[in-house]
């Protein structure tokens, strides 16, 4: 809590003595001898009143998804959206179609220490496997490190790949400084990104001809098309990657994916996105922010969301024992590593050029977040008020009662606080769902960071399309940030297209 306090102290005081350094030079400069009230005026009230100045005009611009958090194809989205908010009547209106959008799973993919079959996966963290000891990786005093490491990865090679293909990229992107961790989470998101290449590549050929587009400067009717008229889908590829990553490091990632898209299908033009893996900036609230797009794209639309991370190097070790986070006999709640990567390949629920009323398909609803008021790292008993809050808020839009619920996956870890706050969930709202049902991947994989919430989601899509039962995806990895989505066959909810 402290440290989120920081930054805004810092800001407040920046105004001020901004503030001050000018007034004070102007009164010396003009020789002016300043009054009480010059002073209360100037040094006071002028500097707070900039800084609540500042608050309203944050809190109008940034109430719904900021266009630099965007996807590029999703910005004019969040204008529209910002644009809502100018009546208290219409944001109501605006947030209730919110929580009701919906996207179509066409496809989904995951790679951890468990494999790449989903099936594996959740079969490995029901039965509550742990991850194993790996004698490559050692601590400061020489013991193998507890660690959840996905084998055959040789990161000389893809090194020596990416050296090839950044041949000609700036002095900056050398691919020879990437560590092993990096590079072990490119190659995990490349094997992940090839799986739904395919499966997008699938979809735009059983699209076939409906592919068309409305003739410039002519009014077409809803559902008709022109003959001879060029294929256009909007293609997106949009990436979380560390935050702890280099903008550099992150730009290797981009082009590596930008250059496997383009040598997969030529004839198929994708734009890459990169975002930053933060707190309020996780993979939900990303895959959030496209359901919003592929609502406002008014062309047909694929959107592949992936996510990528590892803890799986030497270097990483090291600096985790010298920060005092890495798991140990003397630290039990500390950071067991791991690596995974995770993605989903998504269209606009309801279009039935990519995702036809299929009651097969899986769809995947809103994202509900929110903060905590107290850190889990501190509360002395877990409280799972805002994932209850989170779970009817989704029940409704979705018009869906709480037994329609079999099977939670959350990003909790071997962390009691975690794994209580969402057994209280379970035990309150959904008492029905039974112990092997409430899986805690992080339990089995190890510390997936930015990966961490996407694979639950890919997992809970699995369960969806396997069981054919809803599935309640939660993050609780961070001390206060909480987000939850929701995911089941095409009967999930009333579609809004």
């Amino acid at each position: 809590m402290l440290t989120r306090l920081i930054k805004p102290v810092l800001m407040v005081c920046a105004v001020f003595i901004t503030v001050w350094v000018i007034v004070v030079v102007y009164w010396n400069f003009t020789a002016r001898m300043p009054s009480t009230s010059d002073i209360l005026l100037y040094l006071i009230v002028l500097p707070l009143a900039l800084v609540v100045f500042y608050v309203v005009l944050r809190r109008i611009f940034t109430g719904a998804p900021t266009a630099a958090a965007l996807p590029s194809a999703a910005r004019g989205a969040s204008v529209a959206v910002a644009g809502a908010g100018a009546s208290a009547s219409t944001a109501g209106a605006a947030d209730a179609l919110q929580e009701r959008l919906q996207m179509a799973v066409l496809a989904f993919g995951l790679h951890t220490p468990r494999g790449n079959d989903a099936e594996a996966v959740a079969a490995a963290v029901s039965q509550g496997q742990m991850p194993d000891l790996v004698p490559e990786l050692r601590d400061n005093e020489g013991f193998p490190v507890l660690a959840g490491c996905v084998a055959g990865i040789d990161a000389n090679e893809l090194r020596e790949h990416l050296r090839e293909t950044l041949l000609s990229a700036p002095d900056a992107l050398n691919a020879d400084k990437l560590p092993d961790d990096r590079l072990r989470a490119i190659q995990l998101m490349s094997d992940v990104l090839q799986e739904l290449l395919a499966s997008a590549a699938d979809a735009i050929i059983n699209a076939g001809d409906a592919l068309l587009v409305r003739a410039p400067g002519r009014f077409v009717s809803s559902g008709e098309v022109i003959p001879g008229a060029a294929a256009a889908p909007v293609l997106c590829i949009s990436l979380l990657l560390p935050g702890a990553w280099s903008e550099s490091e992150r730009s290797i990632a981009t082009q590596w994916v930008q250059h496997q898209a383009r040598e997969a299908y030529p004839s198929q033009h994708w734009t890459v996105d990169c975002f930053k893996s933060e707190p309020g900036a996780s993979a939900m609230a990303l895959l959030d922010r496209i359901n919003i797009a592929l609502h406002r794209e008014q062309r047909p639309a694929l959107w592949m969301a992936l996510a990528a991370d590892s803890a799986i190097s030497s270097e990483c070790i090291a600096k985790w024992e010298a920060e005092g986070l890495l798991h140990s006999a003397a630290r039990r709640n500390g950071r067991v590593p791991g690596e995974a990567a995770a993605g989903l390949l998504l269209a606009r629920a309801g279009d039935a050029l990519f995702a036809p009323a299929n009651p097969d398909t899986v769809l995947l609803s809103h994202c509900a977040s929110g903060q905590r008021d107290e850190s889990a790292d501190t509360a002395r008993a877990p409280n799972a008020d805002l994932l209850d809050v989170f779970a009817q808020r989704l029940l409704a839009a979705s018009a869906l009662q709480p037994d329609a619920i079999d099977w939670v996956v959350s990003d909790a870890d071997h962390r009691a606080s975690r794994v209580t706050e969402v057994a209280k969930l379970v035990q309150e709202r959904l008492p029905h769902v039974p112990f092997e049902s409430n899986l805690s991947i992080c339990a089995t994989l190890g510390y997936l960071g930015a990966a961490a919430d996407m694979t639950a989601v890919a997992l809970a899509c699995h369960l969806a399309t396997r069981e054919s039962h809803h599935v309640l995806a939660l993050s609780v990895r961070d001390a206060l940030a909480r987000t939850a989505m929701l995911a089941g066959r095409a009967s999930l909810a009333p579609q809004v297209t």
